[in-house]
């Protein structure tokens, strides 16, 4: 490709305006959506925020690059807009925090599925055309400097050239502007980088913020109470990707749930989750922090419940089958089925395992841990994660044809999608029904199960697929999430519970992930402080 010379201030002002339009797309048809973009006020505001955006660009790239870093800056900023622009326009996912955390939990992890499941054709074939492209371009630009004084005078003049057209625009349609911005605050999200690179810097701030800070240590008071010289063997299901909606237990027109209805189960159909997002969630779970007041910083600098099980004398066993247990097992360490996949094992498939083989390998320990000590098994679970819905469920459970199998959903179609989520919805009812099996077997012991899942998906509503959306921007297909309990007659019996009685109290309440510490703690009748009876789903006042 031939060179071709160009300023650095004309440069800086291409790039500026092509990530404006090429990475702002969502941005102008939400606009399109609340505005009249033909009159003098719709059209007027539009031309001002693009402006705006323009104009931070701009500045980002007169302050960071310099004669040799101008390359290098274009490029990331190109590179960066183009991938978060496939995101946005093709699956309605948002970069903020919680986002910038999962993709630092999934390197952090060494996550290669979940990564290269999101690898798809139309992600390349979308960065080549809005990200590499332009880029070769400023690759092979021959850049003009001026000496350092009057590159710098130029630099200036530019920046107040450019900023002086954006305050005009703001000053001539300034009631409205300010107006339409303050009750439309929630369209920043869509705003091309530049939402991203603040949600980096947010997410930086709170990770330097737990370095500062030493752990509070909760539940130094915490006593196990035991009402039974019976053992008591615990299993906590945490649920993947999995929407209350679709589940038949509460009203799914499909029946995703034919095992778990013959179950003697609480079902809880009005359940909200903690996030939107895995490494949101699971910490969240745990918590003793409500979800106004949570923060994954905060959730880290303080015991979890499964940290008061164990300073009250239960065994706790975290076993994972999903990317891992986000820092909730920091203190009592986690045994991952996905980092070492048993190849010869039955429910191997393609570099991972099935669900079930958490019950196997729960089975193999409970008989190794056969002191009597009450225990607590924590499986992190597959469940429903996307965008592959179709490698999560053995072929025999493949009901609802024809499903999507491809790694992006937006190129199937609604039906497709949803067929394929609901297998393995009714995936999950199996291994739950299973689960309940095993402890059904364990005739020695008082036992429970208590499942919930972390958040939901979005499976193409308003062209949204996958999760992780900003709280107050997430549909309830993200955010309903299905919880439920099964007690043996043993436990009932022991704890005197009156199951009836907690049917009727329990399933036409709204409740939440915040339920979820107490309930461990007061399933295993540990006291403490931290312990709220309120919130415990087991107490029927």
């Amino acid at each position: 490709m031939p060179r071709f010379s160009v300023s650095s201030i004309k440069l800086i002002l291409l790039v500026a305006l092509f990530i404006t339009v090429a990475g702002n797309q969502v941005l102008f048809f939400k606009l399109t959506d609340r505005l009249d973009l033909l009159t003098l006020q719709g059209g007027g505001y539009a031309i001002t925020l693009f402006s705006i955006i323009f104009l931070i660009l701009v500045l980002i790239q007169l302050i960071f690059g310099v004669r040799y870093l101008l390359k290098p800056v274009m490029i990331f900023l190109l590179l960066v807009s183009a991938s978060l622009s496939y995101f946005s326009q093709q699956l309605g996912v948002i970069f903020d925090v919680d986002m910038v955390r999962n993709v630092v939990e999934t390197i952090k992890d060494n996550n290669k599925q979940e990564a290269t499941e999101l690898l798809s054709p139309p992600l390349i074939k979308h960065v080549l055309i809005y990200g590499v492209l332009p880029s070769i371009l400023v690759l092979f630009a021959k850049v003009s400097f001026k000496p350092f004084f009057k590159e710098s005078f130029r630099r200036i003049a530019a920046f107040l050239g450019v900023a002086a057209v954006v305050v005009a625009l703001v000053m001539m349609n300034f009631k409205y502007t300010t107006y339409f911005s303050r009750e439309n605050r929630d369209l920043r999200v869509y705003i091309t980088p530049l939402y991203a690179i603040d949600s980096i810097k947010g997410y930086i701030r709170s990770e330097r913020a737990k370095i500062k800070v030493p752990l509070t240590v909760l539940g130094k008071d915490a006593k196990q109470q035991k009402v039974s010289k019976q053992r008591t063997v615990g299993i906590m299901v945490v649920g993947e990707t999995a929407r209350g909606d679709h589940f038949s237990l509460n009203g799914y027109s499909r029946e995703t749930n034919p095992k778990l209805k013959n179950e003697a189960i609480i079902n809880y159909q009005n359940v909200s989750s903690c996030g939107t997002s895995t490494a949101f969630s699971v910490p969240c779970m745990f918590s003793f922090l409500n979800r106004e007041d949570y923060s994954p910083s905060k959730a880290a600098l303080q015991s979890n419940s499964l940290d008061v099980l164990v300073k009250a004398g239960v065994e706790v066993i975290w076993l994972d089958n999903n990317s891992s247990c986000k820092g909730v097992c920091e203190r009592i360490g986690e045994i991952n089925l996905r980092k070492n996949p048993d190849e010869k094992s039955a429910y191997y498939s393609e570099g991972e395992v099935f669900d079930e083989a958490l019950i196997g390998k729960m089975d193999a320990l409970l008989k190794e841990n056969n002191n009597n000590k009450d225990i607590l098994f924590v499986l992190h679970t597959l469940g429903s994660h996307g965008p592959k819905y179709y490698k999560r469920y053995p072929d025999e459970f493949s009901q609802f044809e024809p499903a999507c199998k491809k790694a992006t959903p937006q190129s199937c179609t609604d039906t497709e999608n949803i067929n394929a989520y609901d297998n393995t919805i009714l995936y999950t009812d199996y291994v739950l029904s299973q689960t309940i099996a095993f402890l059904k077997a364990q005739q020695d012991s008082q036992s429970f199960m208590l499942y919930a899942s972390d958040h939901g998906e979005s499976l193409g509503e308003n062209g949204v697929y996958l999760h992780g959306l900003p709280y107050f921007l997430a549909p309830s297909a993200q955010t309903h999430v299905p919880m439920l309990i099964w007690l043996s007659d043993d436990y009932i019996s022991a704890q005197s519970l009156n199951v009836e009685q907690l049917k009727q109290q329990q399933t036409s309440k709204n409740i939440s992930h915040d339920n979820l510490s107490h309930s461990l703690l007061g399933a295993f009748n540990v006291k403490s402080r931290v312990y709220k009876q309120e919130y415990d789903l087991l107490k029927s006042n």
